[in-house]
């Protein structure tokens, strides 16, 4: 068989991820019960012919929307942060989180409907599975590659990943607290200073 000739595989590309972040938006606005393939393909501006190319179904398409959207976001938080000491680290954390939380309120609603739909469906359970692992990599890779820091505890490759867990359960927890209370203020600095106190706690040496 032929290869695809890259430019042809660059457009089909494109459209594929044109398609996933209209997915994401639709399910994190109408949840994924109530959201259907038609209002995908009218969110992204191409009929239902075209979603069905590219996506066996619904369960099809949502899953492969949560890995696109996960691996943005694992690039987004965590990819080059660098850091002389805990807090350096911490602050290049948060500061990164912030941005996220502001710029894709809707990533962290379409995670909650995706963890809902887990429950139901086998598929996205097992793709919910191994994004959280990938975050869980991610983030214990960093911890490791500035694990070299004195002040910081990387004792064991066990506790640097029960404390990747930790953290990414913070950040969950901040996240869908923040999605339940909209009148909570994303700027507001002694919310914030607790939060990296409790960061810097699991980091720093006791």
């Amino acid at each position: 068989m032929r290869e695809m000739p890259k430019r042809n595989r660059n457009r089909r590309e494109e459209k594929v991820n044109h398609i996933l972040q209209a997915s994401l938006k639709v399910l994190a606005t109408k949840g994924y019960e109530n959201a259907t393939i038609a209002d995908i393909s009218n969110a992204a501006h191409v009929s239902r012919g075209i979603l069905h190319y590219y996506f066996t179904d619904k369960e099809d398409l949502v899953s492969k929307a949560l890995a696109k959207s996960s691996s943005s976001l694992i690039q987004s938080s965590l990819v080059g942060i660098k850091g002389n000491s805990a807090e350096e680290v911490v602050d290049e954390i948060l500061n990164r989180y912030l941005v996220n939380l502001q710029q894709h309120p809707e990533f962290y609603a379409f995670l909650f409907e995706m963890w809902c739909a887990s429950r139901r469906s086998k598929k996205i359970k097992s793709e919910l599975e191994g994004c959280i692992e990938k975050v869980v990599i991610s983030i214990e890779k960093l911890l490791e590659n500035i694990g070299n820091n004195s002040s910081m505890l990387m004792s064991s490759h066990d506790e640097s990943k029960e404390i990747a867990k930790a953290l990414l359960a913070l950040s969950d927890g901040i996240a869908f607290h923040l999605l339940i209370n909209h009148s909570e203020n994303l700027k507001n600095k002694k919310f914030w200073l607790l939060i990296k106190n409790m960061m810097l706690a699991v980091l720093k040496r006791r």
